[in-house]
């Protein structure tokens, strides 16, 4: 009977594995190269701001690459851990950018790489894995700047690992950006993604599921993303607890809600929040 069992899981591995390089799409590095320059000012931060990479421990055969940058004014104004998108990895400019103008907004931030993306171990990452991976980022963190003026900010698949961790370890503030509902959903939907018929998915990131339990939470999205679609958004706020709010960006894409916002509506709507749940 085990054999048989076995035999059965081995077989279906090729389905539930095929799904992934459309989740995960890491790039692998033996050095990380920040660049401080931007597409604008406000995605542009002086070279000091930018510390040296390391690593932080998940366990004892898992270390995750990491990155800390100053804000522009300082003390900050709150500090935040940022959860990049599916790939390439954290240094990648589409990925960095994001990080970056929280920096300039004056906000302390710690930028992580899942396992297997850029100098992280090279394992194989999966939901479960990845969740790991935030936990140890979190514990890095708390254990270095006060808990309740931490808060938490992804960006596509990173918003699902924010959502992801904001449920176990609720924090004082949320903020997602181009967040889907879950796997399931995203497949069903007529996407850019274009998954082939067949494809089933190892990891499941049921956003839509997890984010019933989670409130303090912000969600952005652009109206033009015709990759992951503001519906989504929408059905995670109607799902998530008070307070929350929800911003719908005309012109906006998946990548660049930012920008498409400008100066000063997208710093304005970010100080707004996190000033309404963190103390200064």
């Amino acid at each position: 009977m085990r054999i048989a069992a076995a035999a059965l899981a081995l077989a279906m591995l090729p389905a539930c594995f095929k799904l992934d390089p459309f989740l995960y799409t890491p790039q692998r590095t033996d050095h990380y190269a920040f660049d401080p320059a931007g597409k604008d000012a406000e995605s542009t931060l002086e070279a000091g701001q930018i510390g040296e990479p390391f690593f932080i421990p998940v366990n004892e055969q898992v270390q995750i690459g990491a990155v800390y940058l100053l804000a522009t004014t300082q003390p900050p104004r709150a500090y935040a851990i940022f959860f990049h998108g599916k790939g390439p990895n954290m240094a990648n400019p589409g990925q960095f950018e994001h990080a970056k103008r929280l920096a300039y907004l004056g906000y302390d931030v710690l930028v992580i790489d899942y396992r297997g993306f850029g100098m992280s171990t090279d394992v194989v990452p999966t939901e479960a894995g990845i969740e790991e991976d935030s936990r140890a980022a979190l514990a890095w963190m708390t254990a270095r700047v006060p808990r309740d003026r931490l808060f938490l900010y992804g960006h596509s698949l990173g918003a699902a690992v924010a959502i992801q961790r904001a449920a176990i370890d609720p924090p004082p503030a949320l903020i997602v950006e181009s967040a889907f509902a879950s796997i399931q959903e995203l497949e069903g939907d007529s996407t850019l993604m274009d998954f082939p018929d067949d494809y089933v998915a190892a990891d499941s990131w049921s956003s839509s599921i997890r984010i019933k339990s989670i409130s303090r939470v912000l969600i952005l999205h652009g109206l033009a993303d015709d990759f992951v679609r503001p519906e989504f958004s929408r059905g995670l706020y109607e799902r998530a607890q008070e307070p929350k709010a929800l911003v719908l960006v005309p012109g906006a894409d998946h990548g660049n809600v930012a920008p498409t916002m400008g100066t000063p509506n997208y710093a304005d709507t970010i100080h707004a929040w996190t000033d309404l749940l963190i103390p200064r």
